[in-house]
């Protein structure tokens, strides 16, 4: 796995114990071991390709009860890993993932997540069979978790771990050197600093920047929320762009990305409009404005650096 580690299923108890990290399926256990075992390692696949963007990231299903998430790194990016052990630590009633073992390979610009597999299916995937009691409790449920996330407040526009920003749309566009596949980050930016960055790229009216960010996950989109049979929320998926914005973005965001789109062209909107109105029943509402101001925005290239703290 990437250049550091390798993985095989085994039987041996022995083995197990002189691994890394162990974890049990069906009919075995799975270990992990440093690329210099002596082990007769399988160089088979270990399981399905589950998603794939690009060369940017990938899903692999390691037998039945693990996944591994491989995504792109720079020097000075929050690993997910660190993010969820921060959700976990201030907010143990959101559902995420449980960590198996984490690992950044600088070799290849690659960190590496191995997760407990959270049996369910996307939002995405059950929409169309979902009742509109149903669907409107699992939208209700999701602001109150965005709700009880935006009480923890940092005075900087920063990660989780006090790092840079990974939000594409927030951040201008690269220059034309910088590899396609590398993430790019923004900040962390003190309140004054986030203030001078976005009356940069601003044409007109900005929203108002306060003292005060708000720990958001940012990306809840129908293919990141798991779905039980009885249409509750099992897991909450891919922390990565979690961190400290402004109040304003936590209802932009559904507003602006495609991402909170379904895949039914009939329904396509739906839950890009129902979050967010859920979100207004508990204080976060879209203000027109603010969508006007973004869509004028001037995200051509600039080195944002001037405007990071720390």
């Amino acid at each position: 796995m990437g250049s550091r580690f390798l993985c095989r299923k085994v039987q041996n108890t022995n083995v197990i114990t002189s691994s890394l990290t162990s974890w049990e399926d069906t009919d075995g256990s799975f270990c992990l071991f440093n690329d210099d075992s002596e082990l007769s390692l399988s160089e088979q696949p270990l399981g399905d390709l589950l998603y794939q963007a690009g060369t940017s990231s990938a899903v692999w299903a390691i037998g039945s009860n693990a996944i591994c998430k491989v995504k792109t790194w720079t020097n000075g990016m929050d690993m997910e890993s660190d993010t969820l052990a921060f959700v976990k630590a201030n907010f143990p009633n959101i559902p995420v993932p449980d960590i198996i073992y984490a690992w950044l390979d600088e070799k290849l610009s690659r960190s590496f997540l191995i997760l407990k597999r959270v049996q369910g299916n996307t939002l995405a995937q059950v929409w169309p069979s979902l009742t509109p009691e149903k669907r409107d409790g699992i939208a209700s449920a999701v602001a109150q978790f965005c709700f009880e996330l935006t009480n923890l407040t940092s005075n900087k526009f920063q990660s989780a771990t006090g790092h840079g920003v990974l939000e594409p749309f927030m951040n201008v566009r690269a220059k034309d050197s910088h590899p396609s596949w590398k993430p790019r980050l923004l900040g962390p930016m003190s309140a004054s600093s986030h203030q001078s960055y976005l009356q940069r790229i601003s044409r007109i009216y900005k929203p108002p920047v306060t003292t005060a960010f708000h720990f958001y996950h940012a990306d809840l989109g129908p293919t990141n929320l798991l779905i039980s049979d009885d249409g509750k929320i099992k897991a909450i998926l891919d922390w990565e762009s979690a961190g400290f914005y402004p109040k304003y973005w936590v209802t932009l965001k559904p507003y602006m990305s495609l991402g909170f789109c379904l895949p039914a062209a009939d329904d396509r909107y739906a839950w890009a409009d129902l979050l967010p109105a859920k979100l207004a029943e508990m204080g976060f509402v879209l203000d027109m404005a603010d969508v006007a101001w973004y869509k004028a925005l001037d995200l051509s290239f600039l080195d944002t650096d001037m405007f990071r703290d720390g």
